[in-house]
């Protein structure tokens, strides 16, 4: 028999990344999710098509899967206490159902055979590998739990495969997904415990905080970078953003300021960082996957954070002694995306309105009107231009 791969979240990453690199690696996938419609295709279908778009297009048929009900914990619990690995890719507020039966899972693992087992941990989360482990800890019977807690490795990923909002015809299949190409997945190797079994695309790395920062603010911020700007010159996708002159100023600007920084911070080669701003880039204008600036946009609240992409890269610039010159003209731009489609943006242009932009910028993004950051940010927010100045 195939050894068996458990996923947690049969969603875009889920169905459209991990379970093909688990598939393409020989293993039964058990997709565990609890949104009835996608249960029920699951379950009826013996195969569904992930459609890679790009230059390199073409189809990836995905079968050997079955699927459970993550109601049903005593059915997930079986699943854990036989597979070889385990991933979640379920989004930051099911982490804790997700828990419950994994805790669940791991006890009668450990009456069965006490097996270690990583869990490969793909949520776009702060220190998500720890979260997790913090939640299950809590499902835990006291006596057990740091036996169980020291047989479980919870190995936070890099998950950077491109996935847009997909947009059904209602004439496809509805468990297919268009994806791109790319199918690295680095994760902590430290976080490993025993051995992992031989995964496509999987890369243990070492030096797995600077390959966090760098997808952060690297990747992240460049796409943020199209969707606030692409925004405000009234652009659609973000391939546009990317080929638009003033756009592609700041953004190579934004990604020099950053590189420089990482390259100090973390020790890439110049060579290797510039190796992997070129393929992003590259990998930015990929027309068929009808990535939206909307899209790359919304969420300004999460996104302005302190630590998250934008605020976050300013402030790693200045710490390794980089001149944020571009930076605050994006961060400018995301205070002022008002789309009508995003609760997010509504809600921070209620904020704006109500207290001023100089307190939301400081309450928000952690960034002092007075201080040089802030004055560039508010100079660019007030002029709402977003060309880059010498």
């Amino acid at each position: 028999m195939k050894p068996k791969a458990v996923q947690f979240g049969a969603g875009a990453i889920g169905r459209g990344f991990i379970a093909q690199l688990f598939h393409e690696s020989g293993f039964h996938v058990v997709f565990v999710d609890v949104l009835p419609q996608v249960l029920q295709a699951l379950s009826e279908r013996h195969t569904y098509t992930i459609h890679i778009v790009g230059e390199d297009a073409h189809d990836v048929r995905i079968d050997d899967f079955s699927a459970v009900d993550g109601t049903n914990r005593q059915a997930v619990a079986e699943a854990i206490a036989e597979c070889a690995v385990a991933c979640t890719a379920v989004g930051a507020k099911a982490l804790p159902a997700v828990a419950r039966n994994l805790a669940a899972g791991l006890e009668l693992r450990r009456e069965r055979s006490g097996a270690p087992l990583n869990v490969l941990v793909c949520e776009n989360l702060h220190d998500a590998s720890n979260v997790l482990r913090s939640l299950v800890a809590e499902h835990l019977s006291p006596d057990v739990r740091q036996e169980v807690l020291s047989s479980v490795g919870f190995v936070q990923a890099v998950v950077s495969r491109m996935v847009p909002v997909q947009q059904p015809t209602g004439h496809e299949d509805p468990l297919a997904i268009r994806v791109e190409a790319y199918k690295r997945l680095p994760v902590d190797a430290h976080a490993v415990v025993g051995v992992l079994p031989k995964i496509e695309g999987l890369e243990p790395v070492v030096n797995f905080a600077g390959m966090v920062e760098r997808k952060l603010y690297t990747h992240n911020c460049g796409h943020g970078t199209l969707g606030y700007l692409g925004y405000q010159y009234g652009l659609t996708y973000g391939y546009e953003a990317l080929e638009h002159p003033s756009i592609r100023a700041v953004l190579n600007e934004v990604l020099r300021e950053t590189s420089e920084a990482l390259v100090r911070k973390h020790g890439f080669s110049p060579e290797e960082q510039e190796a992997h701003v070129s393929d992003l880039l590259r990998r930015f204008g990929n027309r068929a996957l009808g990535d939206t600036c909307l899209r790359l946009a919304r969420d300004p609240i999460r996104k302005l954070a302190p630590d998250d992409r934008l605020v976050g890269a300013l402030r790693l610039c200045e710490g390794e002694g980089v001149d944020p010159i571009a930076l605050p003209i994006v961060i400018a731009a995301a205070l002022r995306f008002d789309s009508a489609e995003d609760p997010g943006a509504q809600e921070l242009q209620q904020r704006i309105e109500g207290e001023g932009v100089e307190r939301v910028l400081h309450d928000l993004c952690g960034i002092r009107a007075d201080e040089p950051a802030g004055k560039r940010v508010l100079e660019v927010y007030m002029r709402r231009s977003w060309e880059l100045r010498a």
